[in-house]
């Protein structure tokens, strides 16, 4: 077990930020997911939108964005190391 993966488990680590749930500029949707450079992360709002358009709570939209949040945590944390390691071996020159 990769030790990144240990110490997850273990409660001793936490994931980096990936972005954060903001109140939405407009109407429709209510809530948006916005990325760490807090740009709008537009697949989800696509979903929420649609989400917002089934006469569901605004507070459901809320509860939707951080759920995908969540989903989009330990994605861009696995991202993270499989570039740093594709840069590690490019610069040993692999």
């Amino acid at each position: 077990m990769s030790d990144l993966r240990r110490l997850l488990m273990e409660g001793q680590a936490d994931l980096g930020r990936v972005g954060a749930v903001t109140a939405a500029k407009g109407k429709l949707p209510p809530f948006v997911v916005v990325d760490s450079a807090g740009v709008e992360v537009e697949p989800v709002t696509r979903y929420l939108r649609d989400l917002a358009l089934s006469d569901m709570s605004p507070l459901t939209s809320r509860s939707y964005g951080y759920d995908l949040l969540r989903w989009f945590s330990p994605i861009n944390c696995t991202m993270s190391l499989i570039f740093s390691q594709v840069d590690r071996l490019a610069s040993q020159g692999a």
